[in-house]
C-alpha cells in the first residue's frame, strides 16, 4: 500500500512539475514579444478520442492527462487579459492533426504548445521539450514518426497531407523546412521551460 501511494505522490508530482514549467514560461509572453494585441496562445492537448496516446500506470492514459494539464493551464492564462487562449480540443474528442494546425492559424497564433507525457517505469522526472524543426539525429527523427503516425488514424488522411507519409524521411524533412521560420521562437520557449 505505501508504495501505491507514494507512486501516486511522484505521479502527481510530475504532472505538477510540467504543468509549472509551461505555466511560468506563458506567463513571460507578453513581456517577451511587448505587442499591443493580445498575445494568442493556442494549448494542444495531444491524442484523444480513439488515440489514447501511452498507456501507464493503472491503465492512465497520455490522452486524459494531457487534456487536464491544459485545461489547468488555460484557466490561469484567461484571468491574463493581454492573452487570449484558444483550445484545438477541450473534451475527450479525436482532432486531426490537420485540424489543429488549422485551429492555430485561423486564431493567428503566436505560439502553440502541445502537451504529451512519457510512460516508463523509471524514476525520471521532469521535462522533456521538443522543437519542430531539429530532426538532425535518428532518435529525434524516430520520436516525430511516431508522434505523426497518428495521422494515419484519420479518414482520408492521402488527401488531406497531399503525399505526406510519417514514415518517411524526406516528409518530415520538408515539414520541418517549412517551419524554420518560427524556429526562434520555438527554441526560446524550449530554453525557457528547461531552465525553469
Amino acid at each position: 500500500m505505501q508504495f501505491k501511494e507514494s507512486h501516486k505522490f511522484n505521479t502527481r508530482m510530475k504532472i505538477l512539475s510540467i504543468f509549472v514549467f509551461i505555466f511560468s514560461f506563458l506567463l513571460m509572453i507578453p513581456s517577451l514579444n511587448a505587442q499591443k494585441k493580445r498575445y494568442v496562445v493556442v494549448l494542444d492537448a495531444g491524442h484523444g478520442g480513439h488515440d489514447p496516446g501511452k498507456v501507464g500506470y493503472k491503465k492512465t492514459k497520455e490522452k486524459v492527462i494531457a487534456l487536464k494539464i491544459v485545461l489547468q493551464i488555460g484557466k490561469i492564462l484567461r484571468t491574463q487579459k493581454d492573452i487570449k487562449v484558444v483550445y484545438t480540443r477541450k473534451k475527450d474528442v479525436f482532432v486531426d492533426l490537420w485540424e489543429r494546425g488549422n485551429i492555430a492559424n485561423n486564431a493567428h497564433a503566436d505560439v502553440f504548445v502541445s502537451v504529451h507525457c512519457n510512460a516508463h517505469s523509471t524514476q525520471a522526472s521532469g521535462a522533456e521539450t521538443w522543437v519542430l524543426g531539429l530532426h538532425a539525429n535518428r532518435r529525434n527523427f524516430e520520436v516525430a514518426k511516431q508522434e505523426n503516425s497518428v495521422i494515419l488514424l484519420e479518414d482520408n488522411y492521402h488527401e488531406k497531407y497531399k503525399g505526406f507519409d510519417p514514415n518517411s524521411p524526406e516528409s518530415v524533412i520538408g515539414l520541418t523546412l517549412m517551419q524554420e521560420e518560427n524556429l526562434d521562437k520555438s527554441l526560446l520557449l524550449a530554453i525557457s521551460v528547461q531552465k525553469t
